[in-house]
């Protein structure tokens, strides 16, 4: 604020009117209440609330007509000077992916997501950017229908609260990995939404099969740990493919053939499955009302999300003190557990993932079956995925000695 003092996300509107803008200098409030007026045929009646996510300001908006909206604006804008945050070929096709989920979804029952009235991506101008924006039209945009309900309830839940909210987004959880993805839209995002570090183009043919996965991990190894010498990981970490992690690279090449489980269940493991990147109490809007049942009203925030086979979906749900998620046998277990967490506390979340893993695996048997199957394609895939770039040599290393175990195990158990 211009007193110097923190805003605390309050009365946009009537701040805005009377010239005091916690955003001045930085972007017109103005220039985001004409724009939203015009593409929803409404008036701005007040702006209660402003939330301050890690990339985008959530606003909650009164419209005219009783209707309330949520508007996503891009914290970032890419024609400031100096700009440096998403890289702007990247940020444009992840609003697009999002976009296209919501669509997606619109009509699928049980997903609960989020009712997008309009979106645009954000513009690049040409010149140079040397001075502060006139425009907001460099950040990306969303209006969403806004669900009733609140964030980020779950330390204030009763146990029975908690079950309800672990047994809906377990609900939720298993709609979306059931859910029946259309050719066009796999086509189109697979390549697209897979983690770094990837492929720059294939000619793979996209398919729900085990020859489809088998290269997806061959591409994927030859992408990430390419020859001595060739530089591995980001440009920033300046290291280059050393001795071990090429060995390593042989090695997880000749397992993943032993590693991808076959037969006559060939489609539920490697049925093409739609993945949020980021499920949990966060990205969601939750109903608690005074006489009836706590539910989930809102899913959003899909803008880490990804398309894989089924056998390496992630089935994770964070709350507040991390996640309730699924061990490689399919038992239900614990991820980021403070190290400060009481031995108590720790019973008493393993009881909730134990609630949240029953009902997901109950709404979908085949989801157990897939994790079951998969246990090395999954530990494979979570370890490239969680790579960022330190120590290629010791990292690949140890992968490719975990490799050539499994396979010396299978040789043994195969005699």
């Amino acid at each position: 604020m211009a007193d110097g003092s923190k805003y605390d996300g309050k009365q946009l509107l009537t701040l805005v009117r009377e010239g005091r803008s916690p955003f001045q200098g930085a972007w017109d409030v103005n220039l985001l209440i004409e724009e939203m007026e015009e593409k929803l045929s409404t008036r701005i009646l007040d702006i209660p609330m402003v939330y301050d996510g890690a990339n985008y300001y959530g606003i909650y908006v009164k419209v005219s007509g009783g209707m309330d909206i949520i508007a996503r604006l891009n914290k970032a804008d890419v024609n400031w000077p100096n700009y440096s945050a998403w890289p702007f070929h990247k940020l444009v096709p992840e609003v697009e992916f999002e976009a296209a989920v919501y669509e997606l979804l619109k009509n699928a029952p049980h997903t609960e997501a989020s009712e997008l009235h309009f979106y645009r991506v954000p513009i690049q101008h040409l010149e140079s950017r040397t001075e502060i924006p006139a425009d907001i039209s460099g950040r990306a945009l969303f209006l969403f229908g806004r669900s009733e309900g609140e964030k980020n309830l779950y330390a204030d839940l009763c146990a029975k609260e908690r079950t309800y909210l672990l047994r809906h987004a377990a609900k939720i959880r298993a709609t979306l990995f059931n859910h029946a993805l259309p050719l066009e839209f796999v086509e189109t995002w697979f390549l697209e939404r897979l983690f770094e570090q990837k492929p720059v183009s294939w000619d793979l043919q996209v398919a729900s099969t085990r020859k489809f996965c088998l290269e997806l991990f061959t591409s994927k190894i030859e992408a990430t740990i390419r020859n001595v010498g060739d530089m591995i990981g980001w440009p920033s970490d300046n290291v280059v493919v050393g001795p071990i992690a090429f060995a390593a690279k042989k090695s997880l090449l000749d397992f993943i053939p032993a590693m991808l489980p076959s037969g006559n269940d060939e489609l539920c493991y490697y049925r093409l499955v739609l993945e949020h990147g980021d499920y949990g109490i966060h990205n969601m809007s939750i109903q608690r009302p005074e006489n009836g049942t706590l539910r989930i009203s809102s899913l959003f925030d899909w803008e880490t999300g990804s398309i894989v086979p089924a056998l390496l979906s992630d089935p994770t749900f964070w709350v507040k003190a991390g996640g309730v998620g699924v061990a490689e046998n399919g038992d239900a277990k614990l991820v980021d557990v403070s190290k400060s967490a009481t031995a108590e506390e720790i019973k008493t979340r393993m009881a909730e993932a134990q609630e949240y893993t029953t009902k997901l695996f109950k709404d979908s048997p085949e989801y157990y079956r897939a994790i079951v199957a998969g246990r090395d394609a999954r530990h494979l895939w979570f370890t490239l995925r969680a790579w960022r770039g330190g120590d290629p040599e010791k990292y690949f290393g140890a992968l490719g000695a975990w490799a050539e175990a499994r396979m010396k195990e299978m040789r043994e158990e195969s005699l």
